[in-house]
């Protein structure tokens, strides 16, 4: 199946190390910030640098598209392009594999949400450290438990613990 073509005029996730201390993580994936593997391996290399710059102490996770933090993972990516992508560290596969380690990282994580943190977007809030969500604009969800999926990324580890047997 091929893909419509549409030209944005950015496609990136930017880290912006605005001090020794803090570094910002935007994600810039118009229209929707959408994920596959190509922004896989980007945030792959980006949890590494965390985990190896000692002066980090606090990393901030943003949106600069409108309305969207992370929308869920790119179903229209060929599937070889994922499957290629190797295993991370922890011997999982490469998506849960750096939530895992950013969950683990030795820094303080925030997850800054004004918009829509589907699938991918709602894993990599819950493995953050503090997520704050815009009371107007923020919406978390799943999409797979409407299908009756299991997530992929790990939330369903991570929701209950966040939110205590209560």
């Amino acid at each position: 199946m091929n893909r419509p073509e549409t030209t944005f005029p950015r496609q990136e996730i930017r880290l912006e190390r605005r001090l020794a201390s803090y570094w910002r993580v935007t994600f810039d994936l118009p229209p929707v910030n959408i994920f596959g593997p190509r922004e896989t391996i980007r945030l792959a290399e980006i949890i590494t640098a965390i985990e190896q710059d000692e002066q980090v102490k606090v990393v901030v996770f943003d949106s600069a598209v409108d309305g969207f933090f992370i929308t869920h993972y790119d179903f229209l990516a060929p599937l070889e392009e994922s499957a290629k992508i190797p295993a991370g560290p922890t011997g999982l596969q490469a998506l849960p594999d750096m939530l895992v380690r950013l969950s683990k990282a030795p820094v303080v994580s925030i997850a800054s949400i004004r918009g829509r943190a589907t699938g991918v977007g709602s894993e990599l809030a819950l493995a953050s450290d503090m997520r704050f969500a815009s009371r107007e604009k923020a919406i978390l969800s799943q999409w797979e438990v409407g299908a009756g999926l299991v997530p992929g990324g790990g939330p369903m580890a991570r929701l209950p613990r966040l939110m205590g047997r209560g």
